[in-house]
């Protein structure tokens, strides 16, 4: 029953055949702490917001990426319903967020440790040689960093974060594993 299920499923169609990411919203506590944040770390430019909205926010791009923010409508409402996401969790990126790919992490970790900010997740080379780390904002909002190395860089990368001790599992509960003995040594 359930194969016939997914046949039907497969075979309906859809509403819509392509579609694009828009933008991300997120509700925040301080539009000028989380101004700060997205430009100046992440280097988002604040674009127009439409004049007609009768709440406070912003709009934020950089590239393909637009994030819009809202101010929260009960002062501290947002702190009270936080989630309380584990340390392993925000580690492993087991959390909500949103990700977005960078040609380096270099400029946001030097702009986040002018702050006296660290990263909350990560890193974590996948087997495509995507290297993850995660970032949060003044409300706790978290940013997946990904950046994408060759097969070659990746592998040492893998191997460099593994040995410094700073490597993640892939979720809570999982070990990390040395890549020498998952993927042997790597030979050009």
């Amino acid at each position: 029953m359930r194969q016939n299920q997914l046949l039907k499923t497969r075979t309906r169609e859809l509403p819509a055949r392509t579609m694009s990411m828009h933008h991300v919203c997120l509700v925040v506590s301080d539009i000028a702490a989380t101004r700060d944040f997205y430009m100046n770390v992440l280097g988002f430019e604040e674009i127009h917001r439409p004049t007609d909205f009768v709440f406070h926010g912003a709009y934020f791009h950089n590239g393909d990426v637009e994030v819009h923010v809202v101010q929260e409508s009960q002062p501290g409402r947002l702190a009270r319903h936080a989630p309380e996401w584990g340390g392993e969790e925000l580690r492993t990126g087991l959390c909500h967020h949103f990700a977005v790919m960078v040609d380096s992490f270099e400029p946001f970790l030097a702009a986040m440790q002018e702050r006296g900010l660290e990263r909350v997740g990560g890193p974590r080379v996948r087997d495509d040689y995507v290297e993850q780390i995660y970032i949060a904002d003044p409300d706790g909002h978290v940013i997946e960093l990904l950046y994408q190395h060759s097969p070659e860089a990746g592998h040492a990368r893998r191997i460099e974060i593994f040995d410094l001790g700073i490597a993640v599992p892939v979720a809570p509960g999982h070990h990390v594993l040395d890549p020498r003995a998952k993927y042997g040594l790597w030979s050009a």
